[in-house]
């Protein structure tokens, strides 16, 4: 199929449409310049409309809804790619405004709705606390403090009084406040043990609420520490199939607040975090179907695949493709350019798309060579899964010594019977 009209439709609420098709009559003027990422925080989305009226800007408010559609028909209007590129609610809408005798109208839709992290998750435990405390230390701690005091006031006394006392006297009266402290603290405390002992017998307690970060035993595994953290939170993930179902060996626990809490895990797991058509997944691109597309020159290939320099995009290539309402972020597809020598199949990371009225619409993306990307994801498994291996090595360990304590114990007391 020959791609020679750019279709492009805007439906708000479901009721209101608007078609720009740069040849019909009635055509509206409508520039779009939309991001996909793989990045956990919904996109912005910037769309001007030329020549509207005041009656007809008024109907785009913040709040509403508004869907976008776009793609390509061949040449007798008979085939079409058009396809559903995204629904999402209107952020921000700015006036109405007059450039040159174009009335202009330009608004800004947000590709999902932005998860609130709320505050880490507290759930509620029983605690027993004494009722009354039966620990005297403080008075113990007083009533010493004063007899050393007075050990050390009546030491002085007797080295005023007797001025003449040579060192060998005063050493001895040294060592005899000394040991008088020394047995004074035996006393007290032999006291203080018997005071306890006694009250330990009587013991009183009641039963308190406490609030702790939510936690998680030994072995726990990602999905499950996720799915408990999104019902807590109220969290919506539309999507979720981990890589690596990591069992966190040590337990988790969630003292970040509960998106930040399943970014981490979603990374532990070595699965991508992002937002597809206003949703937020937890998917590995890897596993996504390939688009059934092979972007050539021909086809759609504007600019060459160049590697990008970006220190923190490493493996990443950057390239300019004709628009393309199949390819957003995950996307898998074929890019073959002869004159660059580059014939590959793609992982898209990220990119965006810019459709601006008499211009040919274009995406500039990023991507993988699929292979590179599974590569790198099967060595980040691999390393991870032997660090899960050693910290399972100790939990055993642990467990095992506790089973033998408890057995000892369980022998002993049996032997005592």
């Amino acid at each position: 199929m020959e791609l020679v009209h750019f279709y492009l439709k805007l439906v708000l609420d479901g009721k209101f449409t608007l078609v720009s098709t740069y040849l019909e009559k009635r055509n509206v003027e409508i520039d779009v310049t939309y991001n996909f990422t793989n990045q956990d925080t919904p996109s912005d989305t910037d769309i001007t409309i030329h020549g509207l009226t005041q009656r007809t800007a008024n109907k785009f408010k913040a709040g509403k809804a508004l869907t976008m559609y776009a793609g390509f028909f061949n040449a007798d209007w008979t085939e079409n790619t058009v396809a559903h590129i995204l629904t999402a609610k209107i952020t921000s809408v700015s006036p109405l405004k007059n450039d040159s005798g174009d009335w202009i109208l330009h608004l800004v839709i947000q590709d999902g709705t932005k998860v609130d992290p709320g505050k880490a998750i507290k759930v509620a435990a029983s605690k027993k606390i004494r009722i009354k405390s039966a620990n005297h230390s403080f008075q113990y701690r007083k009533q010493l403090g004063a007899y050393e005091k007075q050990q050390r006031e009546d030491r002085q006394t007797w080295l005023k009084a007797n001025p003449k006392a040579n060192t060998h006297q005063k050493h001895s009266r040294y060592v005899q406040m000394e040991n008088n402290i020394k047995s004074y603290r035996t006393q007290l405390k032999g006291k203080q043990n018997r005071f306890n002992k006694e009250m330990n017998k009587k013991k009183s307690y009641r039963t308190k609420t406490v609030y702790k970060f939510i936690s998680f035993k030994p072995g726990t595994k990602g999905s499950a520490i996720i799915k408990k953290l999104t019902t807590k939170s109220g969290i919506n993930i539309s999507k979720m199939k981990l890589v690596y179902d990591r069992p966190y060996y040590n337990g988790y626990n969630a003292r970040k607040k509960p998106l930040n809490c399943i970014r981490d895990i979603a990374k532990d797991c070595k699965t991508d975090m992002f937002y597809q058509n206003g949703k937020l997944v937890i998917m590995s691109f890897a596993k996504n179907k390939k688009v059934n597309y092979t972007c050539v020159p021909e086809t759609g290939l504007i600019t060459p695949p160049d590697l990008s320099d970006d220190d923190d995009s490493k493996n990443t290539y950057q390239a300019t493709i004709l628009f393309n309402p199949k390819i957003t972020t995950g996307s898998v597809f074929r890019i073959e350019d002869k004159f660059s020598g580059f014939v590959d199949d793609v992982i898209v990371t990220s990119g965006s798309a810019s459709i601006q009225a008499g211009d040919t619409p274009t995406m500039d993306i990023n991507f993988k060579k699929l292979s590179a990307y599974k590569k790198e994801q099967a060595k980040s498994i691999k390393k991870q899964q032997s660090s899960d291996a050693k910290s399972k090595a100790k939990l055993d360990d642990k467990n095992r010594k506790a089973a033998i304590k408890k057995r000892k114990e369980r022998s002993k007391k049996h032997g005592k019977k």
